[in-house]
């Protein structure tokens, strides 16, 4: 899966939390306390480096703490699979994070699955051994049973994040597809009417998962892009400005790259995880012209 689309579900899945689990999850989302915040926490460690887990998931994408109307924590562990071609062990490692979550912090936990590929029956795990059987099922939202139409038509904020998402996946790469629907996204997203919070995260959003910095993209959808940001400028700019040091070291770091230092000297004095800084690596070279 490449970094880039990683890290726009990533930033989407933690930074509007609450639209995420309205949409996919509206039978939580009808018992959780709307006054208070959720937290979430994006690839939480649940495997020890080097054990024999390894081979499956030692990180979810995300993980929710939501309150609920009952004074309880509701837990849920999000996974998004981004695969054009089958992956048929997505249920198993589902499995084994969930029975991690339990071993090591005792946590009643659900757990749901996006997955924009075409593997069958990803929310289904069946393990037996003579006559010991083990048959567990989880939500799943599976993107390409949603036609695009009936996306477009859905009014909800989030339901603008899973139309450029299925959009982007039925471009496949190819640069003029994905041109022409990310204006047609970006045209959807102009008619309806967001708060400025709900609409910079859309908005966001749908310049990663379109990649709209890259150098096959036109000016004018660009263009299209600077103007929806306009109205919501002042919002953008508080939420820039609590980003600036983060991008400062980011900047700091990739100069220390060029300059021959190591990821792990990069790391040190920076302070920011390798992980990260590998991520923004790949990402400015899949940015470069070919």
């Amino acid at each position: 899966m490449a970094k880039w689309r990683d890290r726009a579900w990533k930033y989407i899945l933690c930074g509007d939390a609450k639209s995420a689990i309205e949409y996919l999850m509206p039978d939580l989302a009808a018992d959780m306390d709307r006054t208070k915040e959720i937290s979430s926490v994006s690839g939480m460690e649940l495997f020890s480096e080097g054990s024999d887990s390894d081979r499956y998931m030692r990180e979810n994408d995300v993980f929710y703490n939501i309150p609920m109307l009952d004074g309880e924590t509701g837990n849920v562990a999000m996974f998004t699979e981004q695969q054009h071609d089958p992956a048929d062990d997505i249920a198993e490692r589902v499995f084994q994070t969930y029975i991690r979550l339990r071993e090591k912090w005792r946590l009643p936990t659900t757990c749901i699955v996006l997955y924009t590929g075409s593997a069958p029956n990803v929310n289904t795990y069946v393990e037996g051994c003579y006559g010991f059987k083990v048959s567990v099922e989880f939500r799943s939202y599976c993107l390409p049973e949603k036609s695009a139409e009936e996306l477009r038509a859905d009014k909800h904020p989030f339901a603008r994040i899973m139309q450029a998402a299925r959009l982007s996946w039925l471009a496949k790469g190819n640069p003029k597809l994905r041109e022409k629907y990310a204006e047609e996204v970006l045209k959807t997203a102009a008619e309806q009417n967001y708060d400025n919070e709900k609409k910079f995260f859309i908005l966001n959003f749908i310049k990663k998962i379109f990649r709209l910095n890259a150098p096959d993209i036109s000016d004018g959808v660009r263009r299209d892009y600077d103007m929806q940001m306009v109205p919501i400028k002042e919002y953008a700019e508080k939420i820039a400005r609590e980003h600036e040091r983060l991008d400062a070291l980011e900047e700091v770091a990739m100069t220390m790259l060029a300059d021959g230092m190591t990821l792990e000297q990069a790391a040190k004095y920076t302070r920011l995880p390798i992980e990260d800084l590998q991520d923004l690596i790949e990402d400015m070279q899949e940015l470069k012209p070919h």
